[in-house]
């Protein structure tokens, strides 16, 4: 569904219902202007008609000429037969007078009016009384409005509303719009700040407003902001606390398959060693039994080995990071022989904290088996170096040329992806994910080396 300003929803009602209002007032107008003819013929009818019975009262009384009458010279120039017409008929129903005033010999209003007027009322209807002597009645006057009169007066009165009208309703909409500029502002300005909120610049706040509601609602979103900053923080510090405790776990369960397991797996080669030697001599037919034993004793080692690299290799605590890469890149193309993975370092990343590098570490093993398992790469590439503009900044990016590039699948937390966040975000530093240059996915770490080292001085402290 579209949006639509509010600004626009409210000027559209104003525009509507002055319109209404407009239309409402028109239609009253048109019947004030319809109504107030119809008076006017009813009460100049009855003074019309106490006029020829005064003058037929003098026409008895032989005061007045018979042939005088009617005498309408009384009503040329009154003003209350203007738009009138007054018509004396006798008792034989033969016209003697008429007189019209007011009316127009030239149109001056639309067609479309004339005829929605003449739709909606009737302005011709005439209003006839008698005239009556002393012993019969000598005719009837009747007063008829002029229709062009009626008209031209109806039309002026519309056109004058439709001005007034007009003119009210743009300045209402005006001093609206300017209202609404003022009293919205507060709406563009949190706005401003949700967005930055939600980009998770949680130190943004909303200002103060003049308006108490929407100094209540900043106040909320404010109190709200502050505290999801804290309950994030609070986050960090527990997923820095649960990487260290994991990291503890894999030392510890390092060193005991090193020490245990390895010195048992040495010890058991080393006696089928002996026992085959022995074998060859006294009975060679369990010569082949016991060469399968050193066979597995070995393979054995090899996955023990495999399995002290994949929990902590031992390069990252001795030689740093480059190697402990390097060894990982050479492992993972001789079992990938499909794929090709690049490795590029700069020389000056072995100084890194250790807290960083088994994160960076863990954050490789993680895309690398994603590659595998998603991506149908050929190649892929994995950069580690500081970014040119500030020195406390480490930036790793993996990229392939693989297929797995669709927005909507990165936020599952089946690819490994999630577990890549968090430990990002334990570091306090920024991932990215976006199309790369090669054609697939590309995964981006930007890690602050201050933080994390004051990050480790902290949990050492604890």
């Amino acid at each position: 569904m579209r949006s639509v300003k509010l600004q626009s929803v409210l000027i559209a009602l104003v525009v509507i219902s002055g319109m209404t209002a407009l239309l409402i007032s028109a239609a009253f107008a048109l019947y004030k202007t319809n109504h107030e003819f119809k008076v006017r013929a009813e009460s100049t009818a009855q003074i019309v008609q106490q006029q020829l019975a005064w003058q037929m009262l003098k026409v008895d009384n032989q005061v007045m000429l018979r042939s005088q009458f009617p005498d309408f010279y009384l009503w040329k120039n009154a003003n209350n037969f203007s738009g009138l017409c007054v018509i004396f008929e006798n008792n034989k129903n033969i016209l003697e007078r008429s007189m019209c005033s007011g009316d127009l010999s030239e149109e001056n209003w639309p067609v479309w009016f004339e005829h929605l007027y003449l739709r909606l009322f009737d302005p011709s209807q005439e209003v006839k009384l008698e005239i009556k002597s002393k012993t019969k009645i000598e005719g009837w006057v009747t007063v008829t409005p002029s229709v062009m009169v009626i008209l031209h007066k109806a039309w002026q009165n519309i056109t004058t509303l439709m001005t007034f009208s007009s003119i009210v309703i743009l300045i209402m909409c005006t001093l609206l719009y300017l209202s609404l500029q003022w009293i919205l502002r507060p709406i563009h300005k949190t706005q401003q700040r949700l967005a930055q909120m939600s980009q998770g610049d949680l130190t943004a706040k909303v200002p103060n407003f003049r308006i108490q509601e929407w100094q209540d609602t900043a106040t909320a979103i404010n109190t709200l902001a502050t505290n999801l900053n804290k309950t994030l923080e609070d986050r960090k510090q527990l997923s820095v606390k649960l990487l260290d405790v994991q990291e503890s776990e894999r030392r510890y369960l390092c060193r005991e398959l090193h020490d245990e397991l390895g010195q048992a797996l040495t010890g058991l080669r080393a006696l089928a060693y002996f026992i085959e030697e022995e074998v060859q001599e006294r009975c060679p037919d369990l010569s082949t039994k016991v060469q399968q034993i050193s066979l597995i004793s070995q393979h054995m080692m090899e996955l023990v080995k495999a399995l002290l690299f994949r929990l902590r290799p031992a390069d990252l605590d001795e030689l740093g990071i480059s190697e402990s890469l390097k060894s990982m890149v050479t492992e993972w193309n001789s079992k990938h022989t499909n794929i090709t993975c690049h490795l590029a370092l700069m020389d000056n990343i072995d100084d890194i904290p250790v807290p960083i590098a088994v994160n960076l570490l863990r954050t490789v093993q993680e895309c690398l088996t994603n590659i595998v398992k998603h991506a149908s790469a050929t190649s892929a590439e994995v950069q580690l170096n500081y970014l040119a503009h500030s020195p406390t900044l480490l930036e790793l990016s993996i990229q392939d040329n693989g297929c797995f590039t669709q927005g909507a699948q990165l936020n599952t937390t089946g690819n490994g992806l999630l577990g890549i966040q968090e430990r990002i975000a334990a570091l306090n530093g920024e991932l990215s994910m976006s199309q790369s240059t090669m054609g697939g996915l590309k995964v981006s770490a930007i890690v602050p080396i201050a933080h994390a080292e004051q990050t480790q001085v902290a949990n050492a402290t604890n």
